[in-house]
């Protein structure tokens, strides 16, 4: 694993600021824009994947980035139903102590509590085996790959230290990707952007590394 290559392979491209630039003004179309991003970053992992090289950088396919980004956005909600569902849960039963006697409220503030933990331990677990499941359907390109838990969990035993290396670096991701605020609109989809390439570099060196074991040294 090269985390360092994953922030620097974007500028190898000659040309990447058009390359991006465009899914970025493509980002600003309400609803349909965050598919098109989503989509377009994702190919990062796909090309790193397929074809073992980060470079060049992909370039924008309106109809097939929106497809894929759309694809990829149902995967991961999907994955995290289960997370909303416990969270709604304890919502609720937080939402009734308010009328309880107050051994029923004790109760009931336990329960939620317990539900609340257990919602928080699942969405850890589930941020975690995210990034394995997209690759897996980057890899063989079919919906179903991304829940194949078998070949996911397999993917994850092999090589751990790989996607504990993903799931940090998409915790960094998150804080990069609000920084483009600063120059409002089109910056934070660039930054959007470059921490979702960051991301899907990671998840792609991840797939490869879980294929061959031996050579999953992390290289900062």
């Amino acid at each position: 694993m090269k985390f360092g290559q994953a922030f620097s392979f974007i500028f190898k491209d000659p040309d990447w600021f058009k390359k991006i630039i465009i899914p970025a003004l493509c980002g600003l179309i309400p609803v349909v824009g965050q598919f098109i991003v989503v989509g377009y970053v994702f190919k990062v992992a796909k090309q790193l994947i397929i074809e073992g090289t980060d470079s060049p950088l992909p370039v924008l396919d309106f109809g097939g980035d929106l497809g894929k980004g759309f694809m990829v956005t149902l995967i991961n909600l999907i994955y995290m139903l289960p997370v909303a569902i416990f969270g709604g849960i304890a919502g609720g039963i937080g939402a009734s102590i308010a009328g309880a006697n107050e051994t029923m409220a004790i109760i009931l503030g336990i329960l939620t509590a317990c539900v609340g933990i257990f919602a928080g331990l699942l969405a850890l677990f589930i941020a975690f085996i995210l990034p394995p499941a997209i690759a897996n359907y980057a890899a063989k390109g079919e919906f179903k790959s991304a829940f194949k838990f078998k070949e996911i969990l397999g993917m994850v035993k092999k090589s751990f230290k790989s996607w504990l290396l993903v799931f940090a670096g998409g915790l960094l991701a998150g804080l990069i990707a609000p920084l483009g605020s600063i120059a409002c609109g089109i910056g934070v989809i660039l930054t959007s952007i470059y921490a979702g390439m960051f991301t899907n570099h990671l998840i792609g060196q991840a797939y490869n590394v879980s294929h061959t074991p031996q050579q999953g040294e992390i290289v900062l």
